[in-house]
């Protein structure tokens, strides 16, 4: 890979940003490794929801998301209590996976009916063989078009952290860059497992000594856990992944952790207006390609 953009990326623009994340792979020569990658994505419930509307509208924007980039080495299992009745669930790469467990009865529970449903869709890629690179999704993110073929134009056998990433407030229009946006953004990592790290099923207690215990624990401390099982981990300063507020059902805003006004103030950064040609590499829209 040639340069990514440096700890500094705060002196480039939104558009020179994501822009330089294009030009990486221009005119390369880009190995691809043939590892596949799995975006999970556990969805809430509609008896949780403050507005089941919102939470079908945000979902149907992060699978078409990642149902555009431009690498189409991977598949999106979803996991849920109600299935939303958008037409990207139709698409042939994703696949629903209903839950029978009860949801959770207020926000307290909204960690835990995560959890579960993860488990959910890792025992279902251990039954059906799958091994590769596993990306925990919220169902409220936006992927970059290059986010799949920037996993797999790295060594194989890696596990990804998103140092930089972007933040957009719909209620203010407004967009800014984010360092260590892993520690908000439950987006922010990606891990490389062998079928046999997955759960044979998901009320299994044997997780607990498997690799996919990484994606059960708390992502604010993903680097303190890769090293404790000392995986090998790349820090990825290019922005891939968008954690969208403001859109009426963040969790984060539910549990009182983030006030829904937030902007870059917040995050010493600076915000811009978030344009029509943001969407063209995070490609959300309807017929976007």
């Amino acid at each position: 890979m040639s340069h990514e953009l440096s700890g500094a990326s705060s002196v480039y623009s939104i558009k020179e940003q994501l822009k330089r994340v294009d030009e990486t792979f221009l005119n390369k020569d880009i190995k691809k490794n043939k590892a596949e990658v799995a975006f999970a994505i556990s969805l809430k419930s509609k008896i949780v929801s403050q507005n089941w509307d919102n939470v079908q509208s945000n979902l149907a924007k992060a699978l078409r998301s990642i149902l555009n980039n431009a690498d189409p080495h991977f598949r999106v299992i979803v996991a849920g209590h109600e299935k939303p009745n958008i037409k990207e669930l139709r698409h042939e790469r994703v696949t629903w996976l209903p839950v029978n467990f009860p949801p959770p009865s207020n926000p307290k529970g909204f960690s835990k009916d995560k959890i579960r449903k993860r488990k959910v869709i890792g025992a279902y890629l251990r039954k059906i063989g799958f091994s590769g690179y596993f990306m925990p999704f919220d169902s409220d993110d936006w992927a970059h078009h290059r986010l799949v073929q920037y996993i797999r134009s790295q060594p194989s056998g890696k596990d990804f952290v998103i140092d930089t990433g972007m933040m957009v407030n719909l209620v203010n229009k407004e967009v800014w860059s984010r360092k260590k946006f892993y520690k908000g953004c439950g987006s922010g990592a990606i891990f490389y497992f062998a079928n046999k790290d997955f759960p044979l099923t998901p009320e299994t207690n044997s997780v607990k000594k498997k690799p996919f215990k990484l994606v059960l624990r708390a992502h604010p401390k993903v680097i303190q856990n890769l090293r404790a099982l000392h995986r090998p981990y790349k820090i990825v300063k290019l922005p891939l992944v968008t954690w969208v507020l403001g859109h009426g059902d963040n969790n984060s805003i539910i549990k009182g952790k983030i006030n829904k006004s937030v902007s870059a103030e917040n995050y010493g950064s600076k915000g811009e207006k978030l344009e029509d040609t943001f969407f063209h590499y995070y490609k959300t829209m309807k017929n976007q390609s």
